[in-house]
């Protein structure tokens, strides 16, 4: 144990803490090589396809029992409307619109609307903390914003439809934190993705299917990459080194992506990157510190002896 008392960092924790900023980091500009020739709601249906059957087997390998409660299944079902199928689905758009380094940097206000969530419904302190990371996280997507609007090519619609996919998402993280779920986090990720999985390819079948073809080869790997490490793997890791670590270390991890993301696209996909861009990661960066971090303690009183 650490002098704080929580668990020491491993050498495996470091792995995981690695894997989930990689894995998530990636994926978006992955997710955007991927959706500018193929459906995009299609590709997120077969992405959740595949990851529902990996994290079916793992559920099968631990001897999970799939069965959730009838008390519990209407939160189940909300946590999954809002953590698996808005999140996903608007983020999966966005990024028709969008470069994925502002579609990550946006995403990745989700911490601040899980803490607005927890205020406004759950009847949590707001704290000055708390604050100060909504006004940063407000920050960034108005520069975002403004500089998308201010653009000949912008897309305002991207930056409303990442907006609203973080906002889903904070939403739905609130509610597992102040949930009474005795399922494991397994079998909620599972009945998660089955209910988007259902929904999506049924949009797809709607709306899409005159689109509907064949993937090649890269987009196969983008399929592949998506459902099975960056949803399956990268979920299942990402909840052990929540459940294990401080939310330092864990926070730290996921504080990394947008970072990630933003090189990738740089690289990867030679996206511009632009001082707008650094200034609201930075925005960004600071809010996630400020909401995720815990803060020091107060420094014990000292007494004086007469």
């Amino acid at each position: 144990m650490s002098q704080a008392g929580a668990p020491a960092v491993r050498r495996a924790d470091l792995a995981l803490i690695l894997l989930v900023t990689l894995a998530w980091g990636l994926n978006y500009p992955v997710m955007k090589s991927v959706v500018a020739g193929y459906p995009p709601i299609t590709f997120r249906g077969l992405t959740f396809l595949l990851a529902l059957i990996v994290i079916g087997l793992y559920g099968l390998y631990r001897k999970d029992r799939f069965r959730v409660p009838p008390q519990e299944r209407a939160q189940v079902f909300r946590i999954g409307l809002f953590n698996m199928l808005f999140w996903h689905l608007g983020l999966i758009l966005s990024l028709t619109l969008l470069n994925s380094g502002r579609a990550a940097i946006v995403g990745y206000s989700m911490p601040i609307w899980a803490l607005l969530t927890s205020v406004l419904i759950y009847k949590q302190k707001m704290t000055l903390r708390a604050g100060a990371g909504i006004v940063l996280a407000l920050c960034a997507t108005y520069l975002l914003t403004i500089d998308e609007i201010g653009k000949l090519t912008g897309q305002p619609l991207g930056m409303a439809l990442i907006l609203w996919a973080a906002i889903c998402w904070g939403i739905g993280n609130a509610m597992v934190k102040h949930s009474s779920l005795t399922v494991s986090n397994v079998v909620l990720n599972f009945w998660s993705l089955a209910l988007a999985c259902v929904i999506c390819l049924s949009v797809a079948a709607a709306v899409e299917s005159a689109q509907w073809r064949w993937p090649n080869a890269l987009e196969w790997l983008g399929i592949i990459y998506n459902g099975v490490i960056a949803l399956a793997l990268g979920y299942v890791a990402w909840f052990t080194v929540a459940r294990r670590l401080s939310a330092v270390s864990s926070g730290l991890s996921i504080m990394l992506v947008p970072m990630v993301a933003v090189i990738g696209g740089a690289i990867w996909l030679n996206e511009s990157v632009t001082k707008t861009d650094l200034l609201a990661l930075a925005f960004i960066l600071a809010a996630m510190a400020t909401v995720m971090l815990p803060a020091r303690p107060p420094k014990p009183a000292t007494t004086t002896q007469d």
